[in-house]
């Protein structure tokens, strides 16, 4: 038998540990990357800013700064005076609007009063005195030289109607006396025909007999006959002044129409008038109130503008900025697009603030409480879309201490949105591989 007969076998207690030592490792490492998962995280970048977002101040309208009461870092109070504008040329406006409605609203109660002493009878009252008292001002207006004026004109006025009543009221007296008259001379003539009419019928039968000549008998005739255009003549003032007499009653009675249309009319104007006043009075109080520009929150004094007095702002400029204090805060982060479509509302979140190391602080926890509906360019090119982060307490705990959450502080956000198996992570390349190794020609 030669050396070379048959194999060396080499056994060793090493080798053999190792082959199954590896083989070991190897089973677990696979059993756990089935067994256990990992969360997968959308990471984007935020800051905290107040649930009722920073307060722009700006004015209404254009004007000359007066005073500036606040300065950067000061602390203020909701409705505290923050920049006074000059409201002269407002204030102003606003005199000379309530100057001419208190002159309409004066005016008023005079045709009110006009319109009410029309309606009276003028025979049982004094319509002098009685429109004095239905001429009612209120008692801030009562002293006003105006109602002096207006309560003067109206006694004129009514002076004047009364006069002009009672110049019809003679016309219709002389009317009257005439018709009377008339009448009389009627009934006279009417006397004197009948007893005419008899002497013609006796004349006529006398001229018939012959004992009376026929010139006799024209001139019984002829008087018969004058006293009946005489009658006629009566009758026809009669009727004229029949006439006269309603004429006089409807000349009466427009008179008083005529006053009474002319002052609703002018009340009428005055009513639409009042009524663009309140306007334009709500307009003007409305500017002098927005000369002082009042902080709309409690908060912070940021990024003055303006620091000259006598300076003019534009109306719309931003003069300041008030950062809230008392209100709730969240984190408003940017999320990309490869992360937006697998976050939900309710997921929860990481919030490390640049502010506090993460490493020493640890980190904040949360909740999406809002997803937005489209993306927007947060940069050039780049877009993304805004998600707000509803921190479970506005404090960072770090041990016994504890840091608050201040607005503007800067963060990254970890948004938890799935598990996965660890074997998955293996699996990945090699399935992506083959997809797209299946596309070749």
């Amino acid at each position: 038998m030669t050396a070379f007969s048959e194999p060396m076998k080499i056994t060793s207690p090493t080798l053999h540990a190792t082959i199954v030592f590896t083989i070991s490792v190897f089973v677990a490492i696979l059993a756990m990357s089935f067994l256990f998962k990992v969360e997968v995280v959308a990471r984007g970048e935020g800051r905290v800013v107040p649930i009722s977002r920073v307060q722009v101040v700006q004015p209404e309208f254009a004007g000359r700064i007066v005073a500036i009461h606040v300065r950067n870092g000061m602390t203020v109070t909701e409705g505290d005076v923050l920049i006074e504008l000059d409201p002269t040329e407002a204030m102003s406006e606003l005199g000379a609007i309530r100057a001419e409605r208190d002159r309409l609203v004066i005016e008023l109660a005079r045709l009110e009063a006009m319109v009410q002493t029309l309606a009276l009878d003028p025979s049982g009252v004094d319509l002098g005195q009685r429109s004095i008292e239905l001429f009612d001002v209120r008692d801030v207006l009562s002293a006003h030289p105006f109602a002096v004026e207006q309560r003067e004109l109206l006694l004129a006025e009514i002076a004047d109607y009364l006069a002009s009543l009672a110049q019809i009221t003679a016309r219709e007296e002389t009317n009257r006396r005439s018709e009377a008259v008339t009448n009389a001379n009627t009934a006279r003539v009417n006397a004197a025909l009948d007893i005419q009419a008899e002497r013609l019928r006796t004349s006529e039968q006398l001229l018939q007999q012959g004992t009376t000549s026929r010139s006799a008998f024209l001139d019984v005739q002829q008087a018969f006959t004058d006293l009946e255009r005489e009658r006629d003549i009566y009758l026809r003032e009669l009727e004229q002044k029949v006439t006269e007499r309603a004429a006089l009653d409807s000349e009466r009675r427009r008179l008083t129409a005529d006053l009474r249309h002319s002052a609703l009319d002018r009340r009428a104007q005055i009513d639409g008038r009042l009524a663009t006043l309140a306007e334009e009075q709500r307009a003007s109080e409305r500017r002098v109130s927005a000369a002082r520009l009042v902080a709309p929150a409690t908060g912070v004094v940021d990024q003055l503008a303006v620091f000259t007095v006598g300076g003019i702002a534009e109306a719309g400029a931003e003069l300041l900025r008030i950062v809230p204090t008392e209100a709730e805060i969240e984190i408003e982060g940017t999320f990309s697009n490869q992360d937006i479509g697998f976050m939900q509302i309710g997921q929860p979140a990481n919030i490390r603030l640049d502010a506090y190391p993460s490493e020493r602080f640890g980190f904040v926890r949360g909740t999406v409480s809002d997803i937005a509906a489209d993306s927007t360019e947060v940069s050039e090119g780049k877009w993304g879309y805004f998600v707000r982060i509803q921190p479970d307490e506005a404090i960072l705990r770090a041990g016994s201490d504890t840091y608050s959450l201040r607005p503007g502080m800067t963060a990254t956000i970890d948004v938890t949105t799935d598990t996965r198996r660890i074997i998955s992570y293996f699996f990945a390349p090699i399935v992506r591989t083959i997809q797209n190794s299946m596309g070749e020609r």
